[in-house]
């Protein structure tokens, strides 16, 4: 019988991944930001130290591409800036789609994610790293991805949020 779960969070990117690590039971966290390759890599390492823990692993891959929007830009964003816009979107969700085929591929437990609702008060509704610590305790800097993905985990792990988020 399993301990318990190691759940990882990515929040995919072309340059980038934020990887998050949260243990149930202790609140434990970690977050990275890593190459494809490397993100490859501390999964692997994860894998190998659950199975030798008797933890399971579950991952969560943020998963935007399953979003049916329509979105629009302003009036004063040129067609290069929109095609730059769309071409960077479309990396960010084939790192994700990869990301996939690499977890199944490996044998890796992953499921996709929609994004999760954007209710922070940081730019554009994201989580800051202020709320992220009033929740999670966690210490030192984060950037963007790598709070992203530690929502991801910690929401997955079933674990609470107990900070107001901003009225939408």
């Amino acid at each position: 019988m399993a301990k318990g779960t190691i759940y990882i969070g990515i929040d995919p990117d072309a340059k980038k991944n934020g990887v998050a690590a949260v243990e149930k039971g202790t609140r434990f966290l970690e977050t990275e930001c890593l190459t494809f390759g490397a993100t490859l890599a501390y999964l692997k390492r994860m894998d190998e130290a659950a199975k030798n823990s008797g933890y399971n692993m579950e991952i969560v891959i943020e998963a935007g591409w399953l979003n049916h929007s329509n979105w629009h830009l302003p009036a004063s964003c040129s067609p290069q800036r929109a095609a730059a816009i769309g071409r960077s979107v479309g990396m960010n969700h084939q790192t994700g789609i990869l990301l996939a085929e690499c977890c199944a591929a490996l044998g890796y437990p992953y499921r996709l994610q929609k994004p999760l609702r954007k209710c922070w008060q940081g730019k554009d509704g994201k989580i800051t790293h202020a709320e992220l610590k009033a929740f999670t305790g966690i210490e030192g800097r984060t950037n963007q991805e790598e709070r992203d993905a530690a929502l991801l985990a910690w929401t997955a792990a079933g674990l609470p949020i107990r900070i107001q988020p901003k009225k939408q």
